[in-house]
């Protein structure tokens, strides 16, 4: 139903233009009425927008071009009929040169009215359906940009970078940069769902809607608040993680309303319990990881009874043992298959100088298993069985009983992924193009070269260069120009960024060399590409 304004200063003539049709058939109503254009424009502030407004041009305090000329400059969309009698002709020119396209001549014939309004919902119908499209691409695009937002967060607290200054500028793409500054300050909150016992046993097969629902409700409720940011592993969909900017000396009352609350939703609409950590706060990108294992460890801690579980303070002053120069070195000795050097690292993380607090034990130990899934994901090759015992082990490390079988667990862990880089690095070398080339597809939006990857990867960069094109049958440069390309191409035909965005989204820091790119190998530019695809799919 579309809504009418009906302005005319006679009551008779506002009165037998509304007996003139059924307007209810006509797909319309009379929402408002006034007297002349300053009423109008009073009433056109205080209540929702009608569809429609029919005006007369003769009224007093405000006349009808008078009132057409303000909503021009106030309210360019709305639509406005102007009823005129044989001797306006200068008000009707004065309303054609404002850009009035509708008028009917006084009296009003009953057919002229039911033809023109006829015209009139079709063009509304036609601008709700654009609308609506618009709303339903932004609401994709958002939904897109979410999606990449989270997996840029998880890869940040689990894999290996390639460096600060290339993670800030991802961010910064990806509309993170409130996480990217040096100097950001900021918590991790981890959220397990808990399925009570026969929760599911008469539809266990649908556990992954009630997952869904779980991950929905996270998500719904961290949009209600500033400055916070989801994102889980696929691999544990019952848990989810939240970055979260701190602001002002009212964060800690800020962060206590935001868990209190989630916990009470998750048991109000979901019926099933939860478990939550919360990490010590960190500053700058180089703590991420450290703000992450700090919120793993206070959920090991919890229950499903507290809404409070944090970690003992200052956790993260007393690991200073596990500094960005130890994880590198730690990192080399696992992928240059050295044992007895891991054996010494790990000596050095775990003193025996000092009696180090099981809580500390227990956050470095989850450091380590983030390193060891990093490089895991690396080399691993096929399925990702290796990565999921680690997650698993990374779940279960409140289970350990002992310092000693900590580390031998570690030790053991170590030997597993040791074994997964022998049998990349040093059986054929089609299996380490197989891992290099996975590594390119699920980086290329990055600024990738040959010599990082040599350098990453253990091997000559000459030697890298030709055994890419042997197996691959491009360059290296060919190859990752054609992912590039290929994915703006996806994004051309399924959303409506900007060519901008996408530019950068795919790893062009320049729109116009993204378009002379993406010309010379579709023989089309972008703007061009999308308007053939969206035409075909009419």
């Amino acid at each position: 139903m579309y809504r009418i304004m009906l302005i005319d200063d006679e009551v008779g003539v506002r009165n037998s233009i509304k007996a003139k049709i059924d307007w209810t058939s006509a797909g319309y109503e009379i929402a408002q009425e006034a007297a002349n254009g300053l009423e109008a424009l009073q009433l056109l502030e205080a209540h929702p927008m009608p569809d429609v407004v029919i005006t007369d041009v003769r009224m007093p305090q405000m006349d009808g071009i008078s009132f057409v000329s303000a909503c021009k400059e106030k309210y360019p969309a709305l639509r406005i009929i102007v009823l005129s009698g044989y001797s306006d002709f200068e008000y009707m020119k004065a309303a054609i040169q404002l850009g009035v396209k509708d008028y009917l001549l006084k009296p009003v014939v009953r057919s002229e009215l039911t033809a023109l309004l006829g015209k009139l919902a079709a063009e509304l119908e036609e601008d709700r359906n654009r609308l609506r499209e618009q709303d339903q691409e932004e609401i994709k695009n958002h939904q897109q940009l979410v999606l990449m937002q989270e997996q840029l967060l998880w890869q940040l607290v689990k894999d290996e970078w390639f460096s600060v200054s290339t993670m800030k500028e991802r961010m910064e793409q990806l509309q993170l940069s409130a996480l990217a500054g040096d100097n950001v300050h900021a918590q991790f909150v981890t959220v397990e769902m808990r399925i009570p016992p026969g929760r599911l046993d008469d539809w266990s097969e649908r556990k992954d809607l009630l997952y869904l629902a779980f991950q929905m409700l996270c998500r719904e409720s961290a949009e209600k608040w500033e400055h916070i940011y989801p994102f889980y592993a696929m691999s544990h969909p019952a848990m989810i993680h939240f970055v979260i900017r701190i602001q002002n000396a009212e964060h800690d009352r800020f962060l206590a309303d935001f868990v209190r609350k989630l916990k009470r939703d998750i048991q109000s609409y979901l019926k099933v319990d939860s478990v939550l950590g919360i990490g010590e706060p960190i500053h700058g990108l180089r703590q991420l990881k450290d703000g992450y294992a700090s919120s793993m460890l206070a959920w090991s801690q919890g229950t499903i009874h507290s809404d409070k579980a944090e970690p003992d303070r200052n956790v993260l002053a007393m690991t200073h043992s596990f500094s960005p120069e130890v994880e590198r070195k730690l990192m080399q000795t696992i992928e240059n298959l050295d044992m007895p050097a891991f054996t010494k690292q790990l000596q050095a993380i775990f003193t025996t100088d000092r009696d180090t607090p099981m809580f500390v034990f227990t956050f470095l130990t989850l450091r380590i298993i983030l390193l060891f899934n990093a490089i895991a994901k690396k080399f691993e090759l096929g399925d990702a069985s290796l990565q999921s015992y680690l997650w698993n082990c990374q779940m279960s490390v409140r289970d350990y009983s002992s310092r000693e079988q900590v580390l031998d667990q570690l030790h053991d862990m170590a030997r597993l992924v040791m074994e997964e880089v022998r049998k990349t690095r040093f059986s054929s070398g089609q299996q380490m193009m197989e891992a290099i080339r996975n590594y390119v597809n699920e980086n290329f939006s990055y600024e990738l070269t040959l010599a990082s990857l040599a350098e990453m990867f253990h091997i000559n960069e000459t030697y890298l260069s030709g055994l890419f094109k042997m197996s691959v049958g491009v360059t290296f440069s060919d190859y990752v120009t054609r992912l590039r390309l290929g994915r703006a191409a996806d994004l051309l035909q399924e959303s409506e960024l900007k060519l901008t965005d996408i530019a950068t989204l795919v790893g062009y820091s320049s729109s116009s060399y993204f378009s002379t790119a993406f010309k010379k190998f579709y023989g089309k530019g972008p703007k061009e590409y999308r308007e053939e695809s969206q035409s075909k799919s009419v």
